[in-house]
């Protein structure tokens, strides 16, 4: 288990991450949605042990990961920007990391070259940005990690591949109990993959959970009440949006659905429909809420 607890970061006097604690359990992909500047890639970093946090601890099963040689070779991070030595090729970048990750597969490393058609002996400075991403991908899965943290890792790739990889990640997550973490601004990507998500904004963790139940959490309703209706009528629902167009009433409502289907049915509606919220649609009334881009 990677245990981030009551983290906080400055630079400066800016305030990155703010209280932030998390638990992310084996064979799980969690997924971090957030604002622009919301802190995502240095939890990444902290996360990583690439940064010290200023206070706060994170754990990987119960040992601290800053400065921590062991630790850290069983995590990988995937920044947003690749990295590699100067005119080195895939092969060389394997060598190296074979020094230093104790877990690093060299055949692996070529079955995925491979499968990616991806040249190993082609210096990498030469390819194109989403190849130096499929390069990156296939790199820090070799090392066989027990932590895979990802920042906007799938960003630069064509569909085909975002799709391959997509299924690489979530086998190698069951298989081998990986910890994977996504950071990024790509809702539905992470409604496709993620077994779960957390909000970040302004450097905190706003709500998280699990995938399933953060979707079944916020419903939008559409119904005609029997008789004519005010929007105080509503208020006992708390309803996180209410538009009325002449008699159709349509709410966004938090909680379980049996129980405001109930409630909803003493207004006698002629009408009454269910309709699902993307995760998109969920993270967007959360940042708005929070006044986010409302002006």
């Amino acid at each position: 288990m990677l245990t981030v607890s009551q983290i906080e970061k400055n630079f400066g006097k800016k305030q990155a991450l703010a209280d932030l604690s998390l638990k992310l359990e084996e064979g799980h992909i969690f997924g971090m949605l957030g604002t622009n500047g919301a802190g995502k890639s240095t939890l990444l970093r902290v996360m990583s042990g690439i940064l010290r946090a200023d206070q706060g601890s994170v754990l990987l099963d119960d040992a601290p990961v800053f400065e921590n040689p062991d630790a850290k070779q069983k995590i990988c991070y995937l920044s947003d920007e690749p990295t590699f030595l100067p005119n080195a090729t895939i092969a060389e970048m394997g060598r190296m990391q074979a020094a230093y990750y104790p877990y690093f597969d060299a055949a692996k490393l070529r079955d995925l070259c491979l499968r990616f058609t991806l040249p190993m002996n082609e210096r990498i400075t030469g390819f194109s940005k989403g190849t130096q991403k499929r390069a990156q991908i296939c790199l820090g899965l070799s090392l066989n990690p027990r932590v895979l943290l990802c920042d906007e890792t799938f960003d630069g790739l064509d569909p085909v591949m975002r799709d391959s990889f997509k299924r690489v990640l979530s086998q190698e997550t069951i298989d081998r109990g990986l910890i994977t973490v996504l950071a990024g601004h790509n809702q539905q990507e992470m409604e496709d993959i993620c077994d779960s998500v957390g909000f970040l904004h302004e450097g905190r963790l706003v709500c998280s959970g699990d995938l399933d139940s953060m979707l079944g959490d916020v419903h939008r309703v559409q119904l005609i009440p029997e008789a004519e209706v005010s929007d105080d009528t509503f208020a006992p629902f708390h309803p996180l949006r209410l538009q009325r167009q002449g008699r159709l009433c349509m709410l966004t409502l938090r909680g379980d659905k049996a129980q405001l289907e109930q409630k909803l049915a003493s207004l006698n509606p002629l009408f009454m429909e269910f309709l699902p919220l993307s995760l998109e649609e969920i993270f967007i009334l959360e940042m708005e809420d929070r006044g986010y881009a409302q002006h």
